[in-house]
This record gives structure tokens, sequence and C-alpha cells, in this order.
């Protein structure tokens, strides 16, 4: 079977949605006759990071986990047929490890092998980085305003408008926020919203109204969204400075760095794929649409 295919298109919808049954060590996809389980998946899927998660859209989550524990299988026996190679300090290190930690074990042993493998070949030069700064310096590294805000969230145009209406009279917006907003993880702080936001991590709709307010304190007439109808408050503004090239040069290093062994690594995985047999369970295909026309016909 081909891996760049089974890396892409790994499972049906109907095996994707077995795989998120609770409790159970059914495999799912099998790499040279060593199964990637149901709770493998959940297990990785739960550890998500959230800020991966974010980039992700949700209907693609559960098919990235499973490609990612599919190469992270191919990567790990090719680590182990090349074991001997490796320095002695590591192979103590994984022969001190019990089963409680074979996650971590497989884990480190793939890193090692791709920092001997890959990492040891990738060449960045001074003019790569300088190149990349040049490309980015008025997008990426210039200067931008930066702003706190706090929010209050309602679910009709109508309630916007009524709380609007509040605030233009005087009435304490913190309190308001308490009172009225939806948005809990907020209210309790008086719709404070964590964290520092710039045109480049905002949404496009919130750009204009919030970035418009020039003072602290004031508020925007109602901002329609996908959540409700948003009143937005500045509470403060700074404005940040363009980057020099020696602040970021260590940072476009590594974004390079890390573009670089993403391509190594799937170039590897490509060479090596006639290596390995990766199959899927039709069976739980099968049984997930027997249970789904028994749910319709009961």
């Amino acid at each position: 079977m081909n891996l760049k295919y089974i890396l892409l298109l790994v499972v049906t919808p109907l095996l994707l949605v077995s795989c998120f049954k609770q409790n159970s060590t059914d495999w799912v996809v099998k790499i040279n006759k060593e199964n990637i389980t149901r709770d493998q998946i959940q297990n990785r899927f739960n550890n998500l990071p959230e800020q991966l998660r974010a980039q992700i859209p949700q209907d693609q989550q559960g098919q990235y986990v499973i490609n990612q524990l599919i190469q992270d299988e191919i990567l790990y026996q090719e680590a182990v047929k090349n074991t001997l190679n490796l320095n002695k300090d590591y192979q103590d290190y994984v022969k001190a490890l019990t089963s409680q930690f074979e996650y971590q074990k497989k884990q480190g042993l793939i890193e090692l092998y791709i920092k001997e493998k890959i990492d040891a070949n990738i060449k960045i030069s001074e003019q790569e980085v300088v190149e990349a700064f040049e490309k980015n310096k008025e997008t990426v590294f210039n200067a931008y305003d930066e702003v706190t805000i706090s929010h209050i969230l309602v679910k009709t145009e109508k309630e916007a408008n009524q709380v609007y209406n509040q605030l233009a009279k005087g009435q304490n917006f913190k309190n308001l926020a308490k009172k009225k907003s939806i948005d809990e993880g907020t209210a309790e702080n008086g719709g404070r919203i964590p964290g520092k936001f710039n045109e480049k991590n905002i949404s496009k709709e919130f750009f204009k109204p919030i970035f418009s307010l020039k003072y602290k304190g004031k508020f925007t007439k109602p901002v329609k969204s996908d959540a409700g109808y948003h009143i937005f408050r500045l509470d403060d503004k700074s404005k940040v400075k363009a980057k020099k090239y020696d602040e970021v040069k260590d940072f476009i290093k590594n974004q390079i760095f890390i573009s670089k062994r993403n391509q190594e690594i799937s170039t590897f995985l490509d060479s090596i794929k006639d290596n390995y047999k990766v199959e899927q369970n039709e069976n739980l295909s099968t049984e997930e649409n027997k249970d789904q026309q028994a749910q319709e016909n009961s």
C-alpha cells in the first residue's frame, strides 16, 4: 500500500467514528503487524495541544492524530532497526525505563533517531536567515498597535442594543458584564479577555471596531459574530516597536530549521514507504455501519 496515500487518507468516515469509542483496545491501523489501537488514538487526541487544535479544522483533528501515530510508529520501527548506531547513554536510558514509560521511550527514541538521521544533515546559511527577515520585516516584524480588551457577549441584537444604551448612560461595564454576558470564561472577571491582541492575531470582523477606539474605557457598538453580539471595551493600547534583525535572527533560524526538518522527514518517509505494510481494520467500519443501521431501524 502506498505510504503517502495512507498518511493522507488512512480511514473512512465510519472507521474514524469508531476510533473514538471509549475503553477499547481494538486495533484501528496496523503497521508491519504493530497495532495502533482505539485507546492510543483517544489518548493522543485528548493530549492534542490547544494551540495546535485551534489550527486544525474540527472535522480533521481525528485524521490528523491517526496520521501522526502512523508516522511515529514507522519512525520508531526505523529507529529500532538502527539502534546499534545510537549512543550508549541513550541505550542505557531506554533500558532503565519501565513499561509504564513505554510512550516516553518510543518518543525519545524517535527524537534521537531524527536528530541523527535528519537534523545532522540540515544546513542553514546566514543568507537564508537574512532573506527571510527581509521578506517578512514589513508584515511579521513591523511595528504595530497592541490592545487589551474586555467584552460583553449576548445572544441577540436586541439585548446588545439594550446593553449598549445602558453603557452610554454611564452604567459600569464590569458590573454589566458579570450580569449580562453569556461568556462564562470572562464574565466573572468583568468581561476581561486574557492576552494582548493586534492585527495579526485578532479576527477580521473585530479588528476595525476595536482598533478604531482611541481612548481607554471607550466601547464599541454591538459587533456580530457566530457566538452572538459583542460590545468591546478598550482597556489599554500600546505601540510595539519593529523588530531588528539581531533580535529575531535566532527565531527565524529556528523556523527555517523546523520547516526543513519537516520536509526532510516527509522525503525520508516517502523513500522507505515500500518497507512498511499499512493496514486498516475494515471490521470496525462494518461494525459501525451495523450500529448505524440498527439505530435507524429502531
